[in-house]
């Protein structure tokens, strides 16, 4: 159901009128896009995990910063690998079943992650890291395509961005088993119980969303539009009944449309990633590969993969810097919670440039901060100073507010719905890892440019984010309302 346009441009909020078939129906889509979601609260988790136990990892195998960073990175490494296959895995097989199959990687990572001292040292490590990776990687780039095939269009948006809030979800929940493992363990280099220290005993916690998404994604059904292309036309409608309680004849309307847009060869009209990249529709995917790109550009992994190295480098100690940690991920959770909110009504295209003003003068004030900050220790020192130290937090907050209301729930979505049905796992694959590509970058290189200089670091991240904003408002188009089979 698509929102109509006042004479102004912009979106109107007339309330719909939904029958009790189709309340129930939204219910249930609702229900299905969050179980969809648990693979990306899997790697919100996880990051937040690593977050806790870096120090503890390099401690315990004597790493340099180089050793440091591919460790905190390698889990990217496999999300990029799992990207990159998961879309058109999808096409062929299914989106659900897809899925299932990434359970047994996120397991793989939570049981064996824990003991790599035992299997091999440091270097398993970096091997279990990948294969979660690879597994959070698909369950990233599919769930939004998954989200998009069986949402109403009225609620898709806030749907899709179910995984932004997945994330944050998997971040403040692991961010607490941390403080409180580590609290109580006396630090996360410390033995806790069973002869496991503590940081072990953050990586055994992955088991707790790996089962999770193992038991709840067998129980969801496929796709109708992965059905639509297969022929499996009777169990399409089974499931376009149930998600949108749409009359049989409203059913067999939208069946229509979906072959249409697959054409009369149906999975034939799927196209691959290298036909996608000679096809009319590079121009589109090169639009969303850079909006993945400008998303991680803006320095926000950076920021959370080392979020208690940046707090304990201005001053605070490695407690403090949990709590502070805790802090903004709650900020985080205020601005995905607004974004999913106002997407359908506001619409994608401007969400992005609000949040994306919102960051730059974040990151504007952060580099200022930094620049005029006394230094100690090779690093700026703003413990002496409350005004600065105060403002350095607030800027961080607004940066985090207008992250996760806009380029962070609204990049899944657009990944999701803005390609048409005949190139979407292939496009998703691009944009996705696109995303975890730059993000593996900006990871990898933090520390470096923080020892370098975390004032230019910033000031290197404004200008990513006004190119943003201007990029946004050249070549975004909008894609609220709009049925799947209308984009392209």
């Amino acid at each position: 159901m698509s929102n109509p346009k006042s004479a102004s441009g912009t979106l109107k909020t007339t309330k719909p009128v939904f029958t009790p078939a189709q309340q129930q129906a939204r219910k249930r889509a609702t229900i299905y896009a969050l179980i969809a979601t648990l693979g990306p609260f899997f790697y919100g988790f996880e990051g937040m995990v690593l977050n806790g136990a870096i120090n503890a990892v390099g401690s315990e195998f004597n790493l340099g910063p180089l050793a440091s960073g591919l460790a905190g990175s390698a889990g990217i490494i496999g999300g990029l690998i799992g990207a990159l296959f998961a879309g058109r895995i999808s096409d062929k097989i299914g989106r659900k079943r897809t899925m299932v199959l990434i359970g047994p990687f996120l397991l793989f990572e939570a049981i064996f992650g824990a003991f790599s001292p035992i299997f091999g040292g440091y270097w398993f490590l970096i091997f279990t890291r990948i294969v979660g990776g690879m597994g959070f990687g698909a369950a990233t780039t599919v769930a939004p395509g998954y989200v998009a095939e069986i949402a109403p269009a009225d609620i898709r948006g806030r749907l899709i961005g179910f995984r932004q809030l997945a994330i944050i979800l998997g971040l403040f929940f692991a961010g607490t088993i941390n403080f409180l493992v580590g609290n109580q363990a006396g630090g996360s280099t410390e033995v806790l119980a069973l002869g496991l220290k503590a940081w072990q005993w953050m990586f055994m916690c992955l088991l707790i969303p790996a089962l999770f998404f193992v038991v709840l994604t067998a129980i969801i059904p496929e796709s109708p539009r992965y059905l639509v292309s297969v022929g499996r036309n009777e169990e399409a409608r089974e499931v376009l009944a149930k998600v949108s309680g749409e009359t049989k004849s409203e059913i067999d309307q939208r069946i229509v449309a979906i072959r249409r847009s697959f054409g009369e060869g149906g999975e034939s009209r799927k196209l691959s990633i290298g036909q996608i990249w000679n096809s009319q529709w590079r121009s589109l995917v090169l639009v969303a590969m850079a909006i993945a790109a400008f998303q991680q550009l803006t320095g926000t992994n950076g920021i959370f993969f080392y979020s208690n190295m940046l707090f304990e480098s201005v001053g605070f100690s490695e407690n403090a810097a949990f709590q502070q940690t805790l802090i903004l991920t709650f900020f985080k959770l205020i601005g995905v919670t607004t974004g999913i909110m106002l997407v359908d009504k506001v619409g994608r295209k401007r969400m992005l440039m609000y949040g994306g003003t919102l960051i730059a003068i974040a990151l504007f004030i952060v580099a200022s901060v930094f620049t005029y900050a006394q230094f100690a220790l090779g690093g700026p020192d703003i413990s002496g100073n409350p005004v600065l130290g105060w403002l350095a937090v607030g800027a961080l907050c607004l940066f985090l507010l207008g992250f996760t209301s806009s380029w962070g729930p609204i990049f899944s979505i657009l990944m999701g719905e803005m390609f048409p049905n005949e190139i979407r796992g292939g496009a998703m694959s691009l944009a996705s890892g696109t995303d975890f590509f730059v993000n593996f970058i900006v990871v990898l290189l933090f520390p470096f440019l923080v020892s370098w200089s975390p004032a230019g670091t910033y000031w290197i991240y404004f200008v990513f984010g006004v190119l943003a904003i201007i990029f946004t408002g050249l070549y975004v188009k909008e894609t609220t309302g709009k049925s799947l089979e209308e984009m392209g």
